[in-house]
């Protein structure tokens, strides 16, 4: 399960692994005041949705994702997010280390969320018609 959690106007992102009985965090900004409302998010998720969650996830540890890219300014943390989601979505592992240069591949990032959104979108319309 992936949460994206938007706290005092930075966006993160929470992995829940079910298997492991473990939250991974993954913060393109580490400062550590990102980290500190996790617990107050996790317990708000569960109590939406307990139906559907074992009832100790409020108490699996909250792990740091190693290594990761970090953002050079206040507006890119959403786009690390949306790039960070591909690692537990894919089938293959991805070496964070071999991932420093994001902060110029930005622009393009951006055009291929864009045309991601954009073919989504059409196929939508398509479907309706």
């Amino acid at each position: 399960m992936l949460m994206p959690c938007n706290v005092s106007s930075h966006w993160t992102l929470l992995v829940c692994l079910q298997k492991e009985k473990c939250w991974d965090f993954y913060d393109s900004y580490k400062s550590g005041r990102h980290r500190s409302n996790l617990p107050d998010l996790i317990k708000a998720l569960y109590e939406e949705v307990s139906e559907a969650l074992p009832a100790d996830i409020i108490h699996w540890p909250i792990n740091d994702v190693p290594n990761l890219p970090q953002q050079d300014n206040g507006d890119d943390c959403g786009v690390f997010v949306m790039k960070f989601m591909e690692e537990p979505l894919s089938t293959e592992s991805i070496s964070w280390q071999e991932k420093n240069n994001w902060c110029k591949e930005m622009p393009q990032f951006r055009e291929e969320i864009a045309a991601d959104i954009l073919r989504i979108f059409s196929g939508i319309i398509k479907t309706k018609n």
